[in-house]
């Protein structure tokens, strides 16, 4: 198989930083049997995806999600996903970047672009969403636009607030600000240390807290161990690095592993099956 695919942000509309389109504009042109979209491959930037019609499935980070009318999907960057072959559904995709969210003071990533949360799925979005993600679309293609970004900000944030309502149900409880900044911490320093310590007291040391408070931590906003935290994670990156032609002997070096044995070991401990057998699975 070759090198996992990724994809990154087109280079034209890069100084904007966002795109939207309709969902029959980025497929219906292609033979989605054989379409890269089709097949696992990782973005290297931000998507909202928006279902106005149809029931099918789309496939995020290794996992099957029903989607249908009214469903909205947040995927995160250096996500792996791919649509179905069917692609039985129409709707809308909205692409961003890091750049557009700063540059215009948009902090969304606590609510859904959190690396340890599995992505947010929302369903039964009808009309209003509908109409907002038109509005979007509407603002984006007119060329003769002046206040085409400000508009599409304004649009952009009260679909974001319309989301966060409808997820307020699920949401944390994030009174305790400074609980969730130490959470927050915590997932910068394993995005950058995963590959070298899955142990708890490494990153409890680093947040200078007890083991016992970064339990209570992840227990608080994920209803999980520490340690499930760290090796939930791992296991998503490995994963994520199997899909590619590099060999288990480098991927198991890579996540720190001297001997491959352990590095199948851990793998099949924590998912019930081999590395080789996963990769088996995806064809590689």
């Amino acid at each position: 198989m070759e090198d996992l695919l990724e994809i990154t942000f087109l280079s034209s509309l890069e100084n904007d930083g966002f795109e939207i389109l309709t969902l029959d504009k980025l497929l219906g042109k292609y033979d989605l049997e054989s379409h890269y979209m089709t097949k696992p491959h990782r973005i290297k930037f931000y998507n909202i995806l928006y279902f106005t019609n149809g029931e099918d499935y789309h496939y995020i980070d290794f996992e099957k999600y029903p989607v249908k009318k009214g469903s909205l999907i947040f995927l995160n960057k250096n996500q792996i996903h791919n649509f179905s072959k069917t692609a039985n559904y129409e709707g809308y995709i909205i692409l961003f970047t890091e750049k557009f969210l700063n540059r215009n003071l948009i902090n969304i990533q606590k609510v859904f672009y959190n690396i340890l949360s599995k992505p947010y799925v929302l369903n039964n979005c009808f009309q209003e969403f509908e109409t907002i993600f038109k509005q979007l679309l509407d603002e984006y293609e007119d060329k003769n636009n002046l206040f085409k970004e400000k508009l599409f900000v304004l649009l952009f944030n009260y679909l974001i607030l319309k989301s966060e309502k409808l997820l307020s149900n699920k949401l944390i409880d994030n009174q305790n600000e400074k609980y969730l900044t130490i959470f927050e911490e915590f997932t910068n320093l394993l995005q950058e240390n995963y590959q070298i310590s899955r142990n708890v007291n490494f990153y409890a040391q680093k947040l200078n807290i007890s083991s016992k408070h970064l339990n209570s931590l992840c227990r608080k906003f994920l209803n999980i161990s520490a340690k499930n935290t760290i090796d939930n994670y791992t296991i998503l990156e490995i994963k994520r690095e199997l899909i590619s032609n590099l060999p288990i002997k480098e991927i198991a070096y890579k996540f720190g592993f001297i001997e491959t044995t352990n590095f199948v070991k851990y793998f099949k401990k924590q998912t019930n099956i081999s590395p080789s057998k996963f990769k088996e699975q995806f064809g590689i």
